[in-house]
């Protein structure tokens, strides 16, 4: 989880929290009082932050009577997280009650139909086990469920559907001594029926405002944690962590400026049996709360969310996920694609493994004539073509580049035309040949297109194709197992197939091989099976003979040998490359989109020149 709340409450756990004794701020408190804010009674805070300074026991943001201004308070956008919290304040204005409700905000691919006798504005609806929506009266009727949608309408149009799900509920409860100094607090937090799931209590010391206790407790699992804090002899804290039947596990000390811990893991006797350097987990703070049915069917429109959000899915697509993969399913299913079908594609493309969850698409289709044009104004334009495979993801993908330039002709020859889109090919003396279609222009390495808007030429543009790769796929259930990449034009190098076989539940490519034009194997790759070995590269001559032998430590240690045509060594380096005969395929491996970037890149470094 991204919520702040919980970095706070990461923080202190690992010590870094120093208390100043200073005195409360009456100028904060009079611009409370000037708003008319009353002890005792509850108001409502964006943003609230956990602190354990005195000086922060005031709010320091303004305090609303009602939730409603701000259920769209544009700070929440940075963090695709809306967090809003209910806050009483006693009679020297800090905060006794504070309970914080923070949700993601999820942009939701959802029909439109029953919006669209909505006027302009914001609406608010739930949906019972049934799927059927019921509209809401106010932010103030959803503020405390566990799931509403959030409908925006702008000149007629359905601009936003969101789901914003409660992703944690968290109660902070404040204690002070006579000198408002912080005496104890307690956290607990909630699941979506209110049963408590995490509790911590936190004593301060009267004088110093220091921590002197906590206890922590994981409800769930029974665990929990006893620190005491030292502050002496270079140690801050000792951590004392016991499970559900009250057996010490762990002895954990931190030390005084540092995040370094030393972490002593205890047998049922007490005894120590391993020490490390990292500190036992009593808690996910990283975990949202369950969706609840049925929102947690609903699918994230991936073009539209946070990239946090979207980041959190793509991760997921390293291994296996029942969840992930029925939602990236049900998302290629809701945009029309189907099994076999052969399509354009929206640009940008998402790259491999960091911008899609596996090879699920997340964009509508285009026809060719959509995707043609998609970059006018860029010196160069992508076409991509996707062949979808039986289980919704790319078979394969066509990626060509051109390289696009504006040109002069006399217009003369096009002022019988129509208005629309035109495609010709040059011939010798700059006669132009128009062509059936922009089938048969883009099938042509070169060809023109011109533009007619309202009777006048708006636009002339030659395009050459610059580069033309093809990616295939295989799978095992939704998991990439193997792929091709063939180039099949290249103004760098001649056609090759680079064949890559990836580990299970990763990208990580196990073995990965080079064939040139005549399907001779001029490089190799193979990951380390033994210890100390990392990877094992081998190149070889367009005839097939062995020229280097690679192997590289994990350590990142390099031993290239070179190799005469028997095969004997005739020199060692420690470098990589090949100084005689560099490729820009020598530094394997590469993943699909990793290589297609070093063709282009060094070919627009060239075309510079």
């Amino acid at each position: 989880m991204k919520h702040l709340v919980k970095i706070f409450l990461l923080w202190a756990c690992m010590f870094q929290c120093v208390l100043a004794q200073v005195k409360i701020n009456n100028h904060q408190i009079q611009i409370i009082k000037a708003q008319g804010i009353m002890p005792n009674k509850v108001y409502f805070q964006h943003d609230f932050r956990l602190s354990y300074k005195i000086e922060n026991s005031i709010p320091k943001k303004n305090l609303f009577t009602s939730v409603n201004g701000l259920e769209n308070h544009p700070d929440m956008y940075m963090m695709a997280i809306q967090n809003i919290s209910q806050v009483k304040l006693n009679k020297n204005y800090q905060y006794i009650h504070v309970v914080q409700r923070e949700r993601n905000i999820i942009e939701i691919m959802y029909p439109t139909d029953s919006f669209q006798s909505l006027e302009d504005g914001v609406y608010f609806y739930t949906l019972d086990e049934h799927k059927q929506l019921h509209q809401q009266a106010s932010f103030e009727d959803v503020f405390e469920l566990p799931c509403y949608l959030r409908v925006e309408k702008k000149q007629g149009i359905v601009v936003s559907i969101q789901k914003r799900c409660l992703a944690a509920i968290t109660h902070y409860v404040y204690d002070y001594w006579s000198n408002n100094n912080l005496k104890h607090l307690r956290i607990e937090m909630y699941d979506t029926d209110h049963n408590i799931i995490y509790s911590s209590e936190i004593w301060f010391d009267e004088n110093t405002g220091l921590m002197t206790k906590t206890i922590r407790k994981n409800i769930k699992t029974g665990s929990f944690l006893i620190e005491s804090y030292i502050r002496h002899d270079g140690i801050y804290g000792i951590g004392e962590y016991f499970d559900n039947q009250g057996v010490k596990t762990n002895h954990v000390i931190h030390y005084k400026n540092s995040f370094r811990v030393e972490n002593q893991v205890l047998n049922k006797n007490g005894k120590v049996i391993k020490t490390n350097n990292i500190e036992p987990e009593l808690f996910d703070f990283q975990k949202d709360l369950d969706e609840p049915y049925p929102y947690n069917k609903l699918i994230m429109n991936v073009e539209k969310s946070h990239f946090l959000l979207k980041d959190a899915m793509f991760e997921q697509g390293l291994g296996e996920s029942r969840q992930y993969d029925s939602e990236a399913t049900n998302r290629v299913k809701y945009l029309g694609i189907q099994p076999h079908q052969v399509y354009y594609h929206k640009l940008p493309f998402p790259g491999f493994m960091a911008e899609r969850y596996k090879n699920f698409p997340h964009q509508a289709p285009l026809s060719l004539i959509e995707a043609e044009n998609q970059t006018p104004r860029d010196k160069y334009s992508d076409l991509i073509q996707v062949e979808m495979g039986d289980n919704y993801q790319y078979k394969k993908i066509i990626k060509t580049k051109w390289q696009q330039s504006a040109i002069s002709l006399p217009l003369t020859q096009f002022k019988d035309l129509e208005n629309g889109v035109y495609f010709y090919v040059m011939a010798d003396k700059e006669q132009l040949t128009p062509l059936k279609g922009v089938e048969q222009a883009v099938s042509l390495p070169s060809y023109i297109r011109v533009e007619k808007v309202m009777g006048k030429i708006v636009a002339i543009v030659q395009k050459t194709r610059v580069q033309w790769l093809t990616t295939e796929f295989d799978y095992k259930k939704t998991a990439p197992i193997r792929s091709k990449l063939t180039v099949l034009e290249s103004h760098l190098v001649p056609k090759l197939v680079i064949e890559t076989e990836y580990e299970k539940g990763s990208y990580l490519p196990l073995t990965q091989v080079i064939k040139n034009a005549q399907g001779t194997t001029i490089r190799t790759f193979v990951r380390g099976k033994k210890k100390n070995i990392g990877a094992i590269l081998e190149r070889f001559n367009d005839q097939g003979i062995k020229t280097n032998h690679i192997e590289i430590s994990n350590d990142g240690d390099i031993e290239n040998q070179y190799l005469n045509h028997k095969g004997s060594i005739v020199l060692t380096t420690d470098e990589i490359e090949d100084k005689d005969n560099p490729q820009l395929y020598d530094n394997l491996p590469f993943n699909p989109d990793g290589f297609e970037m070093i063709l282009f890149e060094h070919f627009d470094e060239k075309s510079k020149h």
